[in-house]
């Protein structure tokens, strides 16, 4: 037979010193990933990724699990049909339940799009939706915003203005039906972003990376600043001559940001943190 090599998803738990208190693998026999992880009200975890062990017709479905405080899992779900899908974020929502951003090549326009799944607190369905067009969409992060609806970011090809992608950035309201959407750079090559969240001023701070804006062709660190609207305000690149990438931002007290990625140009090697 076909050797196959398990690959599971790994939860480390570590404490205020960075020693590891416990860690956990969850999958089968096949390739697992995991994503994304968030504590939840419980004082368990929520865990986000994709599961080609446990998918449909050995193709690659969201998968979300939780655990309890020790990492041990209580229950996980599936979510997709025949083709690839995958769960990059996960939020527990102001009822407890869960929304899931990533993106679906099973239930898209075209190539893959843009799959926002809202389900319960047991990880049960209560609605999904799908944003894109004929091209690569992709939905990185997602984050539910004051007025109860979500802000997702990702990327879109088929609505940016060239043959790339831009970086897209999603309004909802609270059943993720589309308010306004808006993209950032010209498509000419490839812009993204890979992280959102709701300011303290109601508008909307994105981390992603850029060539159109980068040094020398190369990807910078790009972190655009919105309105409640969308529509921006300011945005930075950070950067040298090889490429580099932002993940992850986070509004700080201070009111400014902290921004994590990986480095090409400053690093020691290939990539740093």
């Amino acid at each position: 037979g076909v050797q196959t090599c398990a690959l599971p998803i790994w939860l480390i738990k570590i404490d205020h010193n960075g020693q590891e208190e416990w860690n956990q693998t969850f999958g089968g026999s096949d390739y697992e990933y995991g994503y994304s992880v968030q504590q939840t009200l419980d004082g368990g975890y929520i865990l986000a990724g994709n599961t080609v062990s446990f998918g449909n017709d050995g193709s690659s479905d969201v998968w979300l699990i939780k655990t309890n405080a020790n990492g041990q899992e209580e229950w996980n779900q599936t979510y997709g049909g025949t083709a690839t899908d995958i769960g990059y974020f996960v939020q527990q929502t102001l009822d407890a339940g869960y929304i899931i951003v990533g993106d679906t090549g099973s239930f898209s326009n075209g190539w893959m799009d843009v799959w926002l799944i809202k389900t319960n607190a047991d990880g049960e369905e209560e609605w999904n939706q799908t944003f894109g067009g004929g091209n690569y969409e992709q939905g990185s992060s997602v984050q539910q915003t004051l007025d109860g609806g979500y802000i997702i970011t990702g990327r879109t090809e088929s609505f940016s203005d060239g043959v790339f992608s831009a970086l897209w950035l999603i309004k909802t309201d609270a059943d993720g039906e589309e308010e306004w959407n808006q993209t950032f750079g010209d498509g000419s090559t490839d812009d993204r972003g890979r992280s959102v969240e709701q300011t303290l001023d109601g508008g909307y701070i994105i981390a992603g990376n850029t060539q159109s804006f980068g040094n020398n062709g190369s990807s910078d660190v790009w972190l655009v600043k919105t309105d409640s609207l969308g529509h921006e305000e300011w945005n930075q690149t950070f950067g040298g001559t090889s490429n580099d990438f932002g993940y992850f931002v986070q509004q700080t007290l201070d009111a400014g940001y902290i921004i994590v990625g990986d480095t090409g140009s400053f690093g020691n090697g290939l990539f740093d943190v």
